[in-house]
């Protein structure tokens, strides 16, 4: 693989509530960039063996993490050790772009 990785030319995978730029796809490492279209959710869930960080870079959300809501914008970042229920709602009317980085400690 390249070192240098022009995200411009990757082909976001469409799914229910956004749109995912995988960057990265390794066993122990993936990297993405995540789209939440307009007052979409992405449902509470947990990964049982990666660490999950979001960077916000464009919108705002509410990010619920281990049973409470707190608000997320360009700059915040929110880290999700394994095993920590969470989700993303985005109530707004413009998309959500955030860095997803998922790091699986258990390989």
């Amino acid at each position: 693989m390249d070192p240098i990785i022009d995200t411009g030319q990757l082909v976001p995978v469409p799914r229910d509530h956004s749109d995912n730029t995988h960057i990265v796809r390794r066993d122990d490492l993936k990297i993405g960039l995540i789209s939440v279209r307009p007052h979409e959710e992405l449902p509470v869930h947990a990964h049982e063996h990666e660490d999950q960080f979001y960077y916000v870079l464009e919108g705002e959300s509410i990010v619920s993490w281990g049973g409470r809501d707190y608000p997320l914008k360009p700059g915040t970042a929110a880290l999700i050790s394994p095993g920590v229920p969470h989700g993303v709602r985005n109530p707004h009317d413009t998309p959500l772009r955030y860095l997803d980085v998922f790091i699986n400690w258990r390989k």
